[in-house]
């Protein structure tokens, strides 16, 4: 509602194109049909223009790449999957509580793996450290759950990151 007729103007030209690229299929992303008129389409599109200085192409491909790695990865699906990381529930990667404004917070704490064993037991190979990388997107992904996608709405995340005792390997 505060947006300015260039950025209104950005926003009906990346729905265009994403819609002339992507006849065959209508792309979603957190569930959302991003072609769709309304807000919570609004929401997620107006994100990736932002990030590009509502630069029309930029934020296209940007969208782009995204929509792709999430369907190669299976975003969509890993709330279901089981990956065995029940030990570092509210250790390493968490979500716990809200701010001020209602943002979800995560919590990332990676100094456990200072430890050889431990850093060993979760990065030891490539499949443990795709496994890994794959729960802590699971996490990134219940918390988007708890987003809004309404105009001035909590469309964010608050990430907390303590890197204290941090491997440097």
């Amino acid at each position: 509602s505060n947006l300015k007729p260039s950025e209104i103007n950005a926003l009906a030209q990346l729905r265009t194109k994403l819609a002339s690229s992507n006849a065959s299929h209508s792309p979603t992303m957190w569930g959302i049909p991003l072609l769709a008129e309304g807000e919570k389409s609004d929401v997620i599109l107006l994100k990736f223009l932002r990030a590009r200085d509502f630069k029309v192409d930029d934020a296209y491909t940007m969208l782009e790449k995204s929509i792709s790695w999430r369907k190669e990865f299976d975003a969509d699906g890993i709330l279901e999957e089981k990956l065995g990381f029940k030990e570092l529930e509210g250790l390493v990667a968490y979500m716990h509580g809200f701010d001020r404004e209602g943002h979800p917070i995560c919590y990332n704490a990676y100094g456990v793996f200072k430890d050889k064993e431990m850093y060993s037991k979760f990065f030891g190979d490539d499949e443990k450290v795709k496994r890994f990388l794959r729960w802590r997107i699971q996490v990134l992904e219940r918390g988007i759950k708890l987003l809004h996608f309404k105009p001035a709405g909590v469309n964010s995340i608050i990430q907390v990151t303590d890197l204290k005792d941090m491997p440097k390997r």
